[in-house]
């Protein structure tokens, strides 16, 4: 049996930081919002909610956390990138005159309400050609499969941790894992997952073929809800998580995989680089199509790798690199 949610620590909260815009503002308000959170956003079209002027224009909703400093812990971190925010969302009017101001609003969500929200909104749900995700606490489906049916499925709970399989830049990451692995470019590859969150990505790799996968993460929640969803899914012989220190492993990976933030793609690049095996790959996800991309592949091409394929969906890239 496994938990629902992981209790090892007091509970946290967080605030819910929700903006409707006008869909010319969006790509630089996921750009501030990315770089202010440090976290995956959820984007969502919607139909109303801006003033009437604005009643024939596109417009989207973005959904990001930010955790919640309480009084007296000796930081208000919290507060300032709200601040940060509205100062944002004051500013970009400027540049775009044509559209509506952007609303916002925010609140309070405890972690006993972030697990239920969870389950409201995690189904079953096939990823990939291939891979099918099911939430832990949902029945599994009766259904007779033909035998040319080779779905994969990983059953998991993200607790606390990113990662679901819902947001664009982990379909990303999992689709171009896919597409390498079915390339067979490495046969029974050593993988590193960085910043491996709920795991997802890293049992993905020991499905498809991995021989080896290490994936590590710096937050002690997302190790334990990764450890769980791996023993859930009888991966532990391929699949190991910790919380070990890039610069303290040994190079040799035949791909590593790194779904995070450009700013952290950027400065790990020289030490991801040097742990990548002569031929190997880099799939790197969690960046922004077109300037943050561009960003990326230049450095990356500087030390010496080579694009090889890009994907997008929504507003949001990944890139597969070889070192050569």
């Amino acid at each position: 049996m496994f938990p629902s949610s992981i209790k090892h620590r007091p509970p946290k909260a967080w605030h819910k930081i929700s903006i409707q815009l006008d869909s010319r503002m969006l790509e630089a308000a996921a750009a501030c919002l990315a770089g202010l959170t440090d976290t995956g956003l959820e984007i969502t079209s919607s139909e109303n909610g801006l003033p009437e002027t604005a009643q024939h224009c596109r417009t989207e909703r973005i959904t990001a956390y930010i955790p919640f400093s309480p009084a007296g812990s000796g930081g208000n971190a919290d507060q300032e990138k709200i601040a940060a925010i509205r100062q944002f969302l004051a500013g970009i009017t400027l540049f775009f005159p044509d559209c509506p101001k952007p609303s916002l609003s925010i609140e309070t969500l405890l972690e006993e309400d972030w697990g239920e929200q969870w389950k409201k909104f995690f189904k079953t749900f096939q990823v990939t050609p291939l891979l099918t995700i099911k939430p832990s606490w949902e029945a599994a489906e009766k259904q007779e499969r033909g035998a040319e049916d080779h779905r994969l499925v990983i059953e998991m709970d993200p607790g606390l941790a990113f990662g679901t399989g819902h947001h664009p830049s982990t379909q990303l990451a999992l689709l171009l894992l896919e597409e390498l692995f079915q390339a067979g470019a490495k046969k029974n590859p050593r993988v590193l997952d960085v910043g491996t969150g709920s795991g997802i990505l890293a049992m993905a790799c020991g499905l498809y073929g991995a021989a080896e996968v290490l994936a590590i993460d710096n937050d002690p929640d997302a190790i334990e809800t990764a450890r769980q969803n791996i023993i859930r899914n009888r991966l532990q012989n391929i699949v190991t998580v910790n919380g070990a220190d890039l610069h303290t492993l040994t190079p040799g990976f035949d791909i590593v995989v790194a779904n995070i933030t450009h700013d952290i793609l950027a400065e790990l690049a020289k030490p991801l680089t040097r742990l990548l095996h002569q031929d190997g790959f880099f799939v790197l996800s969690g960046i922004l199509k077109e300037d943050q991309e561009y960003s990326i592949n230049e450095i990356y091409v500087k030390l010496g790798l080579t694009l090889l394929k890009r994907r997008t969906k929504d507003e949001w890239a990944a890139l597969i690199l070889q070192k050569k």
